[in-house]
């Protein structure tokens, strides 16, 4: 299967659903690839690998680390990784952690948490060829108790603040915008009003694409409470159990290793 590319991307604006998966692994990388346009590394795996209360202490390090295994693995969809926490304060810094992360990686695109603030951010990004991902609506970076999020743009105000700032993240260069928990109505106001694909994550049909976690899909920490937009397609937890309870009565009961699986 050849590589997806922007255009096709961009192609399949109002037309065809662009899908797209987080993967933080080798195993689940090559399951992904191809049968999803992105896989996003993000830095939810804080919460769901490393039990983080928030993604605010995900370091450059474990995203360069986890982009590079997903990367390597992935021959056909196109890949998106999270700028961490305090990574793209200003112009420099951004620049400087978004080349190093890029080059380690070879990841397409990077994703920042945007708001008013960081548009010049995106532009001078953009200025020094970097493909830049936008994420607005609700940004969980600036969370440190996730219980605190609430959906946004439901009022008049809100929903043409976020319709502004999505036209200027769009006007700075922005590849693709990411909309999280926005009113299903401002969404399609949004997703109207851009020329550029914008992938939704609990903001409604109407978005070009979506975008979930994996490890939600599957109902992997299923003990953890979870967002209103997270639909569970596969409960992978009692496979797990049930195969980690045959091991461990085979080992008990000496039945395996048998000879079929000895040197």
């Amino acid at each position: 299967m050849l590589k997806i590319n922007y255009k096709k991307l961009l192609i399949k604006k109002n037309k065809v659903p662009i899908t797209c998966l987080t993967a933080y692994s080798k195993p689940l990388a090559n399951i992904l690839d191809g049968k999803v346009d992105l896989i996003l590394i993000g830095d939810s795996l804080g919460t769901t690998l490393y039990g983080m209360k928030n993604t605010r202490s995900v370091t450059l390090e474990m995203m360069k680390n986890h982009g590079k295994a997903v990367v390597m693995n992935t021959k056909s969809s196109m890949t998106i990784i999270d700028m961490p926490y305090n990574t793209y304060r200003n112009k420099k810094e951004a620049l400087k952690n978004a080349l190093d992360i890029l080059s380690f990686t070879k990841a397409d695109f990077i994703k920042i948490e945007t708001d008013k603030k960081n548009i010049d951010i995106v532009k001078y990004l953009t200025k020094n060829k970097i493909k830049v991902v936008s994420h607005i609506g609700v940004t969980p970076q600036k969370f440190s108790d996730f219980n605190k999020i609430k959906s946004v743009g439901k009022n008049t105000k809100d929903a043409n603040n976020l319709l502004t700032l999505a036209k200027k993240l769009q006007d700075a260069g922005s590849k693709l915008i990411v909309l999280e928990c926005i009113n299903l109505h401002t969404s399609k106001k949004i997703t109207n009003n851009l020329s550029i694909p914008t992938i939704g994550i609990g903001a409604s049909k109407y978005c070009d694409g979506q975008v979930l976690v994996i490890d939600d899909i599957l109902n992997l920490n299923p003990n953890t409470k979870k967002p209103k937009f997270i639909k569970n397609y596969y409960n992978i937890e009692k496979n797990i159990i049930k195969a980690v309870n045959s091991f461990a009565k085979e080992v008990k009961n000496k039945n395996f290793p048998s000879k079929k699986y000895s040197y």
